[in-house]
């Protein structure tokens, strides 16, 4: 790679780390060109990004990101950036990628989670696979809109049941009159 070309990889690299909610570590060996295709298009569909990188370009880029952040966290984080590397970048979920890499990691046990950073800390491979059982974005989104829209269907049954239940009564009462004459 040409100096030029290594820094326009590193601005991007800079760029995308700017703006990811997390950062996933992952190491590819062992999968095949398909397969890792196969996980990019997947993360793409869960708006992420997962790209093989050169690990010095990989450290500089995060030192210069997170310059500000714990070193020792940061260390440890920088510790998964060896050997063969496949960054995940999410700036929508943070969950999302999480997700899609542990149910691609099911059956393929050459692939594995290195670590992550995530809201300024390190987060271990264990730690992944736990924040791949939390619901994601939507998942939340939706489950606090239950949370509110329930107390308002609640109010709204409880003010039209005294008028169902003068209807219901009317309409016993009907029939049992209509049932009367009928048999008169």
């Amino acid at each position: 790679m040409e100096k030029a070309e290594k820094q326009v990889e590193l601005d991007t690299l800079i760029s995308s780390f700017k703006g990811a909610q997390v950062v996933v570590c992952a190491d590819y060996r062992g999968l095949t060109v398909a397969q890792i295709t196969e996980l990019r298009r997947e993360l793409k569909n869960a708006g992420s990004v997962g790209r093989v990188v050169k690990n010095t370009l990989a450290r500089i880029a995060v030192a210069k990101v997170e310059s500000d952040g714990k070193q020792d966290e940061l260390e440890k984080f920088l510790k998964t950036i060896v050997g063969p590397t496949l960054v995940i970048t999410s700036s929508t979920d943070a969950i999302a990628p999480t997700k899609v890499l542990a149910k691609f990691a099911k059956g393929k046990e050459k692939f594995r989670v290195k670590g992550a950073w995530l809201d300024g800390a390190y987060v271990d491979a264990d730690g992944v696979d736990s924040l791949s059982k939390m619901p994601g974005r939507d998942e939340t989104f939706a489950m606090l809109l239950s949370l509110i829209s329930e107390p308002a269907t609640r109010l709204a049954r409880v003010i039209s049941e005294p008028g169902a239940q003068v209807v219901r009564s009317i309409e016993a009462y009907r029939k049992k009159l209509g049932g009367e004459s009928a048999a008169a």
